[in-house]
């Protein structure tokens, strides 16, 4: 067997760190795959850059999903809590079973998560940069690592803020996002008509319409979190039905064509969403991004709204401007990796109109 010592600490702190009090099966998984190298072996087959335990434990969901009998079944359905006894002898006659499976998902697939839910956190952010930028003019809005582009669609989609509802003009009733507001009074009323031709980049983008990628999405939320799957389900359903537009290639592929393309008339704003790691690297990488963005600044100013930890135990909301080189930020909120629950720190400073 190969010395796996850091992919197996990787498990470790995957089920430490992540798993933890979210999903006590992935946690006593991750801790066993941590232990046994035959495991180890298998998860080492992920593809390059890609986070070996979502992956692993992703294609063991997608497998079982599809009706798969296995006496590990009834774990992922959240009926049985499963020992950490019983948890090797189980998971290890699985990946045996369905080997040649688990390899092609793991030499193909790659994790592309796509929490909807944070539209509840993007949406009063997108009304608080309408607010700033008043002079009327259109705003465009890009997302960089769309996966299948759900948050492109967020005016389609109904909200519920701690029991006070907001519908837009599209919203389809059927798919609710719902966050609690902590503190703060973020702004929730906006125009949507200002907000148009929205795109997305993506490496690899999902194809919405296409079922068995669609149940990979489904297939990474994991096992305990049944309303994350509801949600997407019916998010997906919506963006079936009006696909996204989304660019295939990298960021460094598409930004500076984006800056040129879009009209000098409309507001330009960039959209990282949980994606800078994985664009510009980890550590360092927001300071890489305010660089690259300062720099395509100087041929028009650009706006940029992020979400992420950024070093930070509690993920934050930056709301930036990139004007000729020069570069602005504020921290306008605190809120949770499933945008499930949001503190607006402040209103944004009002700035000059682009």
């Amino acid at each position: 067997m190969t010395d796996h010592t850091q992919l197996a600490a990787v498990f470790e702190r995957f089920a430490d760190q992540q798993a933890a009090g979210l999903s006590p099966l992935y946690a006593t998984l991750s801790r066993t795959v941590a232990r046994t190298p035959e495991l180890l072996d298998l998860a080492a087959e992920t593809k390059q850059g890609q986070p070996a335990p979502n992956m692993l434990l992703g294609a063991v969901h997608h497998i079982l999903r599809r009706g798969v009998q296995h006496p590990l079944a009834p774990y992922f359905s959240g009926h049985e809590s499963l020992a950490e006894g019983q948890a090797a002898e189980l998971l290890t006659d699985f990946c045996r079973r369905h080997l040649a499976t688990i390899r092609r998902i793991l030499a193909t697939r790659s994790v592309q998560t796509n929490e909807v839910n944070r539209c509840a956190v993007l949406l009063p952010t997108f009304a608080a940069l309408q607010q700033r930028l008043d002079d009327g003019r259109r705003i465009r809005i890009v997302d960089v690592g769309a996966s299948a582009g759900l948050a492109l669609l967020w005016d389609r989609y109904t909200y519920d803020y701690g029991g006070r509802p907001l519908a837009l003009p599209e919203s389809d009733p059927g798919t609710v996002l719902t966050c609690e507001i902590k503190s703060g009074t973020p702004p929730l009323s906006l125009d949507v008509t200002r907000f148009v031709r929205p795109v997305g980049i993506e490496p690899s983008p999902v194809d919405v319409t296409d079922p068995e990628a669609t149940r990979w999405l489904v297939s990474l939320t994991w096992p305990e979190q049944t309303n994350r799957m509801r949600t997407l389900n019916s998010a997906l359903s919506v963006a079936a039905r009006t696909p996204p537009t989304i660019l295939a290639g990298t960021a460094h592929d598409h930004l500076a064509d984006v800056v040129e393309e879009t009209p000098e008339d409309q507001h330009l704003v960039f959209v990282f969403s949980w994606s800078i790691y994985q664009i510009f690297g980890s550590p360092g990488g927001r300071e890489r991004l305010v660089d690259t963005l300062a720099e395509l600044s100087m041929r028009r100013p650009l706006h940029e709204i992020s979400i992420g930890h950024f070093g930070q135990p509690i993920p934050r909301v930056i709301m930036a401007s990139h004007d000729g080189g020069v570069s602005h930020s504020d921290v306008v909120a605190h809120c949770d990796v499933y945008g499930t629950w949001l503190d607006w720190l402040a209103t944004p400073p009002t700035a000059p109109s682009a």
